[in-house]
């Protein structure tokens, strides 16, 4: 796998324990990169520069967007498990 100069690579989160690792820094990165496009967008008086700044900062905040669902969508199952389990009858109690 080549380098994709993306410092921030999605690995393991989640745990053993099956705590959920969040992608904060992931969508911190993305609306940080988001915000740089903006002010470079701003910063240019060629249309075209302008375009394509103002549409990668689009993009990184739909990225960002797509990790908190992520985020979210991981929350939802490990709660549903969690439910689950603690209807079970032969569930191991949780402190």
């Amino acid at each position: 796998m080549g380098n994709t100069g993306v410092k921030y690579p999605i690995t393991g989160r989640v745990s053993n324990g099956g705590a959920l690792q969040p992608l904060g820094d992931h969508i911190a990165a993305c609306l940080d990169r988001a915000r740089k496009a903006d002010e470079r967008a701003a910063r240019t008086d060629d249309p075209k520069q302008k375009d394509q700044h103002s549409e990668m900062a689009a993009r990184w905040r739909v990225l960002a967007r797509s990790y908190q669902y992520v985020e979210s969508l991981e929350r939802f199952l490990l709660d549903t498990e969690k439910a689950r389990d603690a209807k079970s009858p032969d569930a191991p109690k949780q402190e």
